[in-house]
């Protein structure tokens, strides 16, 4: 998520209640709560630790697969060696509409990546280079994210954020990259379409909800 999204998240979670502590350093947790390592104790009975993951490589390394952040595959889902395929968060993987590879931990590209693998040890046609998608349900706001926003140099914002329901365009060279949706859903499903086609977008149609998003689809006015 980009700055924008993030200040906004924030804000509806400090409405709520959701008090942050950013660039706080936990010393230790402690029966009545968590030590920060200035000295200050954040009362809790109950803490839950989200501290990311990793991508365990024991046995993909002692099978002698080639390993860089991830078990590196190809667009079969296919290994350094032929007769193993892997799909999942702990595969690092091509991205063809983004001229890179990756390691992605969502359900989706997991999904996209079993296609790839089943497709190619049955002999059938690869299938079509997907568009990465991501979500989250928090309070009433549902948040889709298509895409990834590297190297973009234009966002374009669209509908209401005071009312809830906007959505955040990232592009390059004028073809969006990405999209952050927000209770959003037209907005959602026609800017995956856009990142999947590359389609070049006007900034100002982009940005005006009164611009159909099929008629975006359609190419430059």
């Amino acid at each position: 998520a980009g700055p924008v999204l993030s200040d906004y998240f924030q804000s509806r979670h400090e409405a709520r209640g959701v008090a942050f502590e950013l660039s706080a350093n936990v010393a230790a947790i402690e029966a009545d709560g968590v030590r920060l390592a200035d000295g200050r104790l954040i009362a809790a009975n109950t803490v839950l630790v989200g501290i990311g993951a990793y991508a365990d490589l024991e046995l993909a390394q002692a099978a002698g697969l080639e390993c860089s952040d991830g078990v590196v595959v190809d667009l079969d889902a296919r290994t350094s060696d032929p007769a193993v395929f892997a799909v999942g968060d702990m595969t690092h993987r091509p991205l063809p509409l983004y001229g890179r590879s990756a390691r992605l931990e969502s359900v989706p590209s997991a999904l996209e990546q079993a296609k790839q693998a089943a497709s190619a040890l049955c002999g059938r046609p690869r299938p079509a280079d997907e568009v990465p998608w991501f979500w989250s349900d928090q309070y009433e706001l549902k948040l889709q994210i298509a895409g990834l926003a590297w190297d973009c140099d234009m966002v374009v914002e669209r509908g209401d954020r005071a009312a809830d329901s906007f959505a955040l365009f990232h592009l390059k060279d004028g073809v969006v990259r990405a999209v952050e949706a927000v209770n959003a859903a037209p907005e959602f499903m026609g800017g995956r379409q856009l990142i999947g086609r590359q389609i070049a977008v006007d900034p100002a149609r982009l940005a005006d909800a009164s611009v159909p998003m099929k008629a975006l689809l359609a190419g430059p006015a």
